[in-house]
């Protein structure tokens, strides 16, 4: 048995956020043929991930980077943003000029940019005059001084900066505890298997822990070039189903 721990954006999704039939087949193959296990790891909420779970039929996720995993329903671990600092670090960061804040708990994204909320019951919109400090998973920004963001002592607030290699203005904070390393872990125990045992596939900086630890990484052909110095195989890109066409010729068509 392998664990296969699959990231989303860029990565299985086609870039406008779709899924194609032909992934779908080819991953409702691999749960009837192998006892192959499939995770998501993504920097989603699960409320965010959850068609393209039930898409490729997947017994678990890492979501929020390693924030909260979760195996066929079972909550395995959370890290939050620690509630008695949560406050007053969105305060110092909606001071920032320019620069847009959202903050994911469990049920919903409150956010203070009004484009993102579409109707989609996600995304609230909050000028947030109070703040709940209850379940903080992530806290995300969108600025147009990244520079600014990079001066915060995060780790007085014991939290830490991701970067997102396609969006330099995009950052995401996290308890500083979390990676997607740490939700692999937290599975891997769970499973009882270990990190030989994991297939990985990522595109970007957040997913480089598990590329690395993993016993085999595959990295996406449109991933960041930083990012395949540490693949075992190169796929496809996201957009030529690149992920599916692996599994198909290495786990599904073997010999």
């Amino acid at each position: 048995m392998n664990v296969l721990a699959i990231d989303l954006d860029q990565t299985l999704l086609h870039t406008d956020k779709t899924v194609s039939a032909y992934t779908q087949a080819i991953f409702r193959r691999l749960k009837t043929e192998t006892d192959h296990k499939v995770i998501v790891a993504t920097g989603r909420a699960v409320m965010r991930a959850q068609e393209y779970m039930n898409a490729i039929e997947a017994d678990g996720i890492i979501s929020l980077n390693g924030a909260k995993t979760i195996y066929h329903d079972q909550i395995l671990s959370e890290y939050g943003v620690e509630a008695d600092k949560a406050e007053q670090l969105i305060r110092k960061l909606l001071t920032l000029p320019d620069t847009h804040v959202n903050v994911t708990y469990p049920d919903v994204i409150l956010t203070n940019n009004r484009s993102l909320v579409t109707g989609d019951h996600v995304h609230e919109y909050t000028d947030y005059t109070t703040i709940d400090t209850f379940e903080i998973a992530k806290i995300s920004i969108v600025t147009q001084h990244p520079e600014l963001i990079r001066q915060f002592d995060l780790e007085t607030y014991h939290c830490k900066l991701v970067d997102n290699a396609k969006d330099p203005n995009y950052f995401a904070i996290l308890n500083s505890k979390v990676s997607k390393l740490t939700g692999l872990t937290d599975l891997c125990s769970h499973l009882g298997v270990s990190f030989p045992d994991v297939i990985a596939f990522g595109d970007d900086y957040n997913d480089l822990d598990i590329l690395k630890a993993a016993g085999h990484a595959v990295v996406m052909g449109n991933a960041a070039a930083e990012l395949k110095t540490y693949a075992d195989d190169l796929a496809l890109s996201n957009d030529e189903d690149g992920v599916a066409d692996w599994v198909e010729k290495h786990l599904l068509n073997k010999k």
